[in-house]
């Protein structure tokens, strides 16, 4: 049975590739520079994060499980359905401060839910949490 810690880390792993995924495929629809470059910024954060989560989970001996074949096509069905007639900065960037608060409600949810992880786990969700909030005010600027 998995502990809160490498519940919490997993979570952590889905969480980060969620946002990475999600910043790949919306990076190729924007012509906005600007735009384009805080999707950048904001993937070599998930990708710092998830790292450190592969790296938590590795060093107690549990193998990361990330979004699945499944979970992948579904988002990505959906931003081809959110994207199909109105690729604007806009549209992108309410559709990333949208996945951005959800990062958040996901990482508060994490933490009430793993009261036991481990506090190196406690603060990488955290972080990313913060992370997350940041980026939602961020994209809101593109608004």
């Amino acid at each position: 049975m998995q502990s809160d810690n490498e519940k919490m880390l997993q979570e952590i792993v889905q969480n980060t590739e969620m946002g990475k995924n999600t910043l790949d495929e919306l990076m190729g629809l924007t012509h906005d520079q600007r735009l384009k470059d805080e999707m950048m910024r904001q993937k070599r954060e998930y990708r710092r994060i998830n790292q450190a989560a592969h790296t938590a989970l590795d060093a107690i001996g549990a193998e990361a499980h990330g979004q699945s074949a499944a979970q992948r096509m579904s988002v990505s069905m959906g931003i081809r359905t959110r994207t199909m007639m109105d690729k604007s900065t806009r549209n992108l960037a309410t559709m990333l401060a949208e996945g951005s608060g959800q990062g958040v409600m996901d990482c508060k949810r994490a933490e009430k839910d793993y009261p036991t992880a481990s506090p190196g786990a406690k603060k990488l969700c955290s972080e990313l949490g913060a992370m997350q909030a940041q980026a939602e005010e961020t994209w809101r600027e593109f608004i």
